[in-house]
């Protein structure tokens, strides 16, 4: 009975160990090329239920590892009051999953919205691989927010960036923990542009591979999916 136990620890252990090394790994891919987002849904549901994201994360873990853990570290570790902190009772993990719901809304939406579309029924592969479309598609919104904070807590320096500012024009030299979160901030800058971008494009695809209508409609669907994501993503990570 304990060496089971000791046996079921190891796996779990070896498991976190191997989807956290696998975040770099997804994140690079998707920023490397957007189309990717639904290229590697599609790939991945033709197979086998066992056999199925052990390249890289798949989009639910993508997005709980960069995005609710960030978020929960994020109400706390900032003192930012939104309406998720001012919820009283909630555990960690109840935190965790509400958020996760929240983050991606859009995601879910927007794969309901291409579905009628389609024609297809809610349980089928076709909602499932639109919505591990959309929601590895919030990876270009998270992962600056994700470096960002995570940085802020190892140097020891806030994420509010009109505090932020204030304090550097009280100091009066700078100190090295200083000079290095002023190129984080500069990278999650960079990044985020960059993101936009990609958001962008990997949105395209996705309408483009799904939606049959001039060039035209689906830009102009592009951009209004981009609108409300972008918007949506404003008070989220």
């Amino acid at each position: 009975m304990f060496e089971k136990l000791i046996d079921s620890f190891e796996k779990l252990c070896l498991q976190i160990i191997i989807e956290i090394l696998l975040v770099p790994v997804t994140i690079f891919k998707l920023f490397q090329k957007p189309s990717r987002c639904y290229d590697f849904s599609v790939h991945e549901m033709e197979k086998d239920e066992t056999e199925r994201f052990q390249d890289y994360l798949s989009p639910i873990k993508l997005s709980v590892y960069t995005s609710v853990i960030i978020s929960v570290l994020l109400m706390d570790y900032s003192g930012e009051q939104n309406f998720v902190s001012k919820i009283k009772g909630l555990s960690m993990m109840e935190k965790a999953l509400f958020i996760f719901l929240i983050n991606n809304f859009t995601a879910v939406v927007f794969s309901v919205i291409l579905l009628w579309y389609k024609k297809e029924k809610v349980n089928t592969i076709t909602f499932r691989t639109l919505l591990f479309s959309f929601i590895y598609t919030t990876v270009y919104t998270s992962t600056p927010f994700f470096i960002l904070i995570i940085s802020a807590m190892f140097l020891g320096q806030t994420v509010d960036v009109q505090t932020y500012l204030s304090n550097l024009e009280k100091l009066e030299t700078y100190g090295i923990r200083d000079y290095i979160f002023f190129v984080v901030f500069l990278l999650f800058a960079i990044i985020g542009i960059i993101g936009l971008f990609k958001l962008l494009k990997a949105l395209h695809y996705i309408l483009k591979e799904n939606f049959r209508y001039h060039p035209y409609i689906v830009w102009i669907f592009t951009l209004l999916f981009f609108c409300i994501q972008l918007y949506y993503a404003r008070g989220f990570v």
